[in-house]
């Protein structure tokens, strides 16, 4: 490949994927336009959005100490998000992805307690692992309330759903978003393998115990690969009351044709040294033996322009659920229908907040 046409393969990828995942997870489209003409590779990426992110790390602590703490927490989440954007594909600099994840891990901490509803911290323990997540409750309503779990997919984490957590918010949910095997803070403990929806259901019974939901109303997001392990869940617990399967996949069928970022991802969190390693780790990765068991309404989002996992993934999921499944597809939707952000987001959280 040929400088140039290693230039438009990256300006594709940026443009086609990357730039509308950063809008709807949160990110300010001006800081997107501060920052695209600085970058030509993936090896600018995270110094970029890591000089972005420190001058929100600024502004946070200004705001504290002149005592607007809302202001200072939205800043602070700010700061994480841009230290999030700027590790997730720097899979090739570990040492650099390891410090980026560190310091959005840090600042999401700052900001917890003062977003409005504040982000209680909790830490559920699971095989001898601590899996770290941020609950939310609705501001109105009575205890206990319905709750949303939150579900990563393969290079996303607890600190990037806070969009998902607001709208939640403000429809009268609740929502815990956590790191599980091989995301974010767990990654240095437990790699992703085989078997991570038995980490799905430790969150969902530490969840159910809180006095302040109710055990019988609650429903699992799953977003990308997390879209593949929610039906697994589900499978195995009949008391979870709905899934939203959000770019989700009935199996890894695409790998061969999947961008090499993503490639890379699953090198990085399944901790392995090549490409056929991952794939052992992963395991049969397929919901055959399982999709017949999912029993609860299942809404199922997926783009047609799906770059990662093909859009006949969510058709092969809606048609082995069955009667309990409803399926949109997005005729010009990318991955996770990123470019149709606030659509399909709402019409998730709409959709369960009315399930639930």
């Amino acid at each position: 490949m040929t400088g140039s046409d290693a230039r438009k393969a990256f300006d594709n990828e940026v443009f086609e994927y990357w730039i509308p995942r950063l809008v709807a997870d949160g990110m300010d489209i001006n800081d997107v336009q501060a920052v695209r003409p600085q970058v030509t590779s993936w090896d600018d990426w995270p110094g970029a959005w890591e000089t972005v992110g420190e001058t929100y790390l600024e502004l946070a602590q200004q705001r504290r100490g002149d005592g607007a703490a809302v202001t200072a927490g939205e800043a602070f989440v700010r700061a994480s998000l841009c230290f999030h954007v700027g590790q997730v594909v720097a899979n090739h600099m570990p040492d650099v992805k390891r410090d980026l994840q560190r310091r959005k891990e840090a600042a999401f901490r700052e900001a917890a307690p003062n977003l409005v509803p504040p982000a209680e911290r909790v830490e559920v323990s699971h095989n001898g692992v601590t899996l770290p997540g941020y609950l939310r409750l609705p501001l109105s309503g009575e205890a206990p309330h319905a709750c949303m779990v939150l579900v990563p997919g393969l290079d996303s984490t607890k600190e990037d759903f806070v969009t998902l957590s607001e709208m939640c918010a403000r429809r009268g949910l609740a929502s815990f978003a956590f790191d599980g095997p091989g995301q974010g803070e767990v990654h240095p403990h437990a790699p992703l393998e085989e078997g991570y929806e038995d980490s799905v259901l430790t969150v969902f019974a530490a969840i159910a115990a809180r006095p302040e939901i109710d055990a019988a109303r609650i429903g699992m997001l799953g977003r990308s690969l997390g879209g593949y392990y929610i039906p697994r869940a589900a499978a195995l617990e009949p008391r979870i009351k709905a899934l939203a399967v959000f770019g989700g996949a009935y199996d890894l069928g695409d790998w061969d044709s999947m961008p090499k970022t993503i490639l890379d991802g699953f090198l990085w969190a399944t901790g392995s040294a090549t490409m056929d390693e991952a794939r052992t780790r992963m395991g049969p990765a397929s919901l055959d033996d399982c999709i017949d068991t999912v029993r609860c309404p299942t809404l199922i989002v997926h783009g047609k322009r799906d770059g990662i996992f093909h859009y006949t993934q969510a058709e092969r999921m809606a048609e082995a659920i069955g009667d309990k499944a409803e399926l949109v597809i997005e005729e010009n939707g990318v991955h996770c229908c990123h470019n149709y952000g606030f659509k399909y987001r709402t019409m998730m959280i709409d959709w369960m907040a009315r399930t639930l």
